[in-house]
């Protein structure tokens, strides 16, 4: 068995999903918490070159990376070649494939293991969903006191395996639903062939698209202040964005940095009014209004050293001087597969005319791969239900 070391921290979100990958894949790893220890986390950042996040996981002493190029390596099916594993089953037949793991997909899979439907989850890009690179959650019912996201996911997780879900760690690749039983290519393991499918691929992150941003991620560039937050202690850092997401990550890592600079392209902001009142009372940060970032400054040895700025009313640059920049702008629907298979509208968004169906017959959908307007955790785990249910309805329509 290969020699994995996972250096992490506690709350953060990426390092449990490597480790779960991990622990999914049979393997057993020693892990380092670099906030615990100084001298380990001065010895992580030598031995990764200077990423200035975490997970960071080697193989037999060579640097794989973080989650990201862990999960990478799993849906390309290189990482069961680097791990020596052996060989899975090229075809899986199933009554009902769930693709995502987020709060839509997991409600969906609980329904229908309880339905004896023994659902297969494809986890997809991002195990866990938006929730999971959540911090405190307090507006899903039955929790009083507010719930880290993780936590939430880990629970609804645990709940859809006690009833009887399979999951797969991978990610579709390529579909065809003209086709009966339905096909799924996965990236990782294999082809699933099924009689349903629910949809509930969820939304990523949205890119600024400038210059520097993708050649400095973990190197100063971050979509994740709960993860990377420590790295900047006592250091300026901008938050660019104007919703819920980017005041919590605001507020989040303004517990270690010495300033927090918010970037917003409007003259307002879009989160609610207990996440404005917060950031409004947070001394450490200010506020930037109608700018954008159009180019992060920095290098990979020296990290992120500043942005250029543009003011959207007056045309006007300047450069800002920041070690930390922390993106984000929105969420964009995980719905490419799905192009010329599905109708959707002008932004990617699957369309449902009679919800939860879609037009191609026993396809279903929920969460944010259909909706961009409310998209809440308590909406996308009734849209689940609803998915669910459909297709328990439409399974009993086929056996009859």
């Amino acid at each position: 068995m290969p020699n994995i070391e996972v250096y992490s921290k506690k709350d953060c979100p990426f390092c449990h999903k490597a480790k779960e990958l991990l622990r999914e894949k049979g393997q057993e790893f020693t892990e380092t918490d670099v906030e615990k220890d100084p001298q380990k986390l001065k010895e992580m950042l030598e031995r990764s070159q200077g990423r200035k996040t975490v997970p960071e996981i080697f193989v037999d002493g060579e640097l794989i990376g973080g989650f990201d190029e862990l999960r990478d390596l799993a849906n390309s099916g290189k990482l069961d070649q680097l791990l020596s594993l052996q060989e899975k089953p090229k075809e899986i037949k199933t009554k009902l494939v769930i693709l995502g793991s987020g709060t839509a997909g997991l409600t969906a899979a609980i329904y229908a293991a309880r339905a004896t439907l023994k659902p297969i989850v494809v986890e997809g890009r991002d195990p866990g969903g938006q929730l999971f690179t959540t911090t405190l959650v307090e507006n899903y019912p039955g929790f009083p006191d507010g719930v880290q996201g993780p936590e939430l996911m880990e629970k609804m997780r645990a709940q859809a395996e006690r009833f009887g879900t399979t999951f797969i760690t991978a990610e579709a690749s390529s579909v065809n639903l003209s086709r009966r039983p339905l096909f799924i290519g996965l990236s990782d393991c294999c082809d699933l062939l099924t009689d349903a499918l629910i949809v509930a691929t969820g939304a990523s992150p949205r890119e600024l698209g400038v210059k520097g941003e993708r050649e400095l991620r973990g190197y100063g560039v971050s979509t994740c202040a709960t993860c990377d937050g420590p790295f900047f202690k006592d250091k300026e850092v901008v938050v660019v964005g104007g919703g819920d997401s980017a005041l919590e990550e605001a507020l989040s890592v303004s517990k270690f940095a010495a300033k927090v600079a918010v970037i917003h392209r409007r003259d307002k902001l879009r989160a609610s009014r207990i996440m404005q009142e917060r950031a409004f009372n947070n001394k450490k940060i200010s506020f930037i209004w109608d700018t954008e970032v159009k180019e992060i400054y920095g290098s990979q040895k020296n990290g992120a050293s500043g942005v250029k700025l543009v003011n959207r009313r007056t045309g006007e640059e300047k450069e800002f001087s920041c070690e930390g920049v922390f993106v984000a702008i929105g969420h964009e629907p995980n719905t490419a597969v799905f192009k010329g298979q599905l109708e959707m509208d002008e932004h990617g968004y699957i369309a449902s005319k009679e919800f939860p169906r879609t037009s191609v017959e026993g396809v279903f959908v929920g969460g944010d791969a259909f909706d961009h307007r409310f998209r809440q955790a308590v909406t996308a785990a009734g849209d689940g239900c609803k998915a669910a249910l459909a297709a328990e309805h439409y399974l009993e329509g086929l056996s009859s």
